[in-house]
Parts: structure tokens; sequence; C-alpha cells
């Protein structure tokens, strides 16, 4: 979503929310209702109003021109453009009569026009969806039962481009994608990834190094390579020892339970902080590791109930801001 100044916005994961007073990368910073300037992830950033503008008496009124729009561009983002279909658990995972929420990614500083069709058995196409996605953004395309998505192809059309500057050309997309509803029975498929707080599906259309690469292989690369791999000591006598990994854990409520319904703020952050309770037990022997702990910006009573446990019961432990970039003031490390 493209989020300027002077929107008001609310906090998609947390309570609260307050006018952009500016933006800096995928950053927005919020002026909220205590009159304090707060850092928020542009995409957990919902527009309720857009920027209104004042007239000569002072009134404030729209401007009827239409306004020259400033998107944030990724540096580096330009050589490697990439576009994926992503699907994502509706409201029954893993039955037949459940849904699927179908969006495309838009990870490249391109406007991305797009014609998603059904590719049928004579050829032809009929027609699904079309539009224009902007630069490094996501948009709902649909939601569909699994059942209409059985043994599909998709027919994928895109063309990149930008507005008022120069850019390099890039040929058509022509890509066939192949769906089938087998696939999304299986929980398993669905992986984090770095585009939801979720697990999904991704399909890539613009495809990466990685995937062109893995494309190129014939069966029998593919085999030699897993010989070889097979061939090798399974054990090193003096083996590197691996960097302590990250775990990234998202204490929104929405993340823990189905539904709040009748529920209390006390039982609401309770059910919370057990979760954090739980993982600190989890990993109190493995020496190291880093913990981020997910609590959103909001009001900021699970942050300060997270770090009294912290200060209280897990003394040894220590803690700090995780990544301002990459969660503002939104989540906490903890150093095992």
């Amino acid at each position: 979503m493209n989020v300027k100044a002077g929107d008001v916005v609310r906090f998609l994961n947390a309570s609260g929310g307050g006018t952009v007073v500016r933006v800096d990368g995928k950053l927005a910073y919020v002026d909220d209702e205590d009159g304090f300037e707060v850092p928020v992830l542009m995409h957990e950033c919902v527009v309720i109003q857009g920027e209104t503008k004042k007239d000569k008496g002072g009134d404030a009124a729209v401007e009827e021109e239409e306004e020259l729009v400033e998107y944030v561009e990724e540096p580096g983002n330009d050589a490697s453009p990439q576009f994926y279909l992503a699907f994502l658990q509706g409201d029954k995972p893993g039955q037949v009569s459940g849904d699927l929420r179908v969006q495309a990614i838009n990870d490249s500083n391109y406007f991305v026009f797009y014609t998603i069709s059904n590719l049928r058995r004579d050829g032809d196409l009929d027609l699904f969806y079309h539009g224009t996605v902007e630069p490094n953004t996501k948009v709902a395309l649909d939601k569909l039962a699994v059942t209409q998505l059985d043994d599909r192809q998709w027919q994928v059309n895109l063309t990149l481009f930008k507005k008022d500057k120069t850019y390099t050309n890039f040929q058509p997309v022509s890509e066939v994608v192949k769906i089938k509803a087998t696939r999304f029975l299986k929980d398993n498929v669905f992986a984090d990834n770095s585009y939801y707080h979720e697990r999904a599906v991704l399909l890539p259309v613009i495809k990466g190094e990685f995937e062109r690469k893995l494309e190129a292989l014939s069966d029998k690369d593919i085999s030699k390579v897993i010989q070889e791999k097979e061939a090798k000591p399974k054990v090193k006598k003096f083996a590197r020892r691996d960097e302590p990994s990250i775990l990234e854990v998202d204490l929104h409520i929405d993340e823990l339970i189905d539904s709040t319904a009748g529920m209390s703020n006390g039982e609401i952050i309770t059910i919370q902080l057990d979760r954090f309770k739980q993982v600190m037990a989890d990993n109190q022997t493995n020496k190291g590791r880093k913990l981020v702990f997910i609590h959103g910006v909001g009001n900021g009573k699970l942050k300060t109930e997270v770090r009294k446990l912290l200060d209280r019961q897990y003394k040894k432990h220590n803690y700090q801001d995780a990544s301002f970039q990459e969660y503002g003031y939104g989540a906490t490390m903890v150093i095992i």
C-alpha cells in the first residue's frame, strides 16, 4: 500500500493509529493519539483517510488535479525484478471445503501491468484478473475455494515500466503457472517467507537467479549433484561452528488464537505472555541464540510486560530493541 505524508492511518497489527508525518524507506513515521512520533513498517499501516489540502481560505479541500505520487524505490532492485503469485490459507486450512486468498507480489522498482487468464485445453484464454501493481507492493486478487483450483493452468502476462523517468527495457513476461488443488491440502507446503507474517505458497512468475538455475538443470545433472553430495564424508573432524540463528516469534494475538470474541484485555495478554514464557523455556540451552519477540507498537502494554518478565525471571539474558529498520519500535531481541 502506498502511504504518504498527511495520510491518516491505523495500525494493522496493533491498536492505535494517527497521521503520517514523513516516510523514510519502508518506515512511516506516525504522529499518534498521544502526540508521539512512532516509526511503523508501511505494510502494517492501513490508510483510512487520504491526505487533504487546504485552500486559500484555510478550509480543507481535496485537490481535483492529479497528485504527483513519488514511489519508494529500493536500492539495487532494478536489475532483478521479481513477481509472485501468493496463496494464503483461509478459514478452513487443509480442507477441500476451505478457501485460499490469492495475491500478487511485485518485488521490484517497476510498475507491472498484468493479465492473468485461465489457459484452456484448446489454447484459448479466459481472462480472470488484470490491472497494474505499484512498485514494491502486494495486491489482493481473489478469494477462491480450493476446489476451484483443481488442475488449472494460468497464463500470466506482465509488462514492466516506470512513470516519468527513463528505465531499463525488460521484455514482456509470458509464463504458464500450473495450479493443483491437492497441493494446498498439505499444511507443510505453506512456508515462512519475507513478504507476510503468515505462511504462504509463493509461485514465481518472474524468476530469480536461483529458480532459473534450477530449471536449467536436467534430471541427469540433479542426479549427479545428489551422488556427489552422498559421496562426501558425512562427518568432519573439524567442522565450522554455525552462527546462532535468529528465531522470530510473533506475539500478536491473531497469530496465537483464532478468535478473541468475549475475551478481556487481561485474558488476551495472559495468552501472549504464556507464549513468551514457552519460547524462553524451549531455548534455555541454546546458548548464543537470538530470539526476536514481535509485540507491535500499540499502547506499549505487551512490550512493558515482556520486559518486566525479562528483568525479574530472566536476568541472566541480555535484551535490546530489535532491528529498527525491520521492526521500528515493535520488537525486542533476547540473547540466550
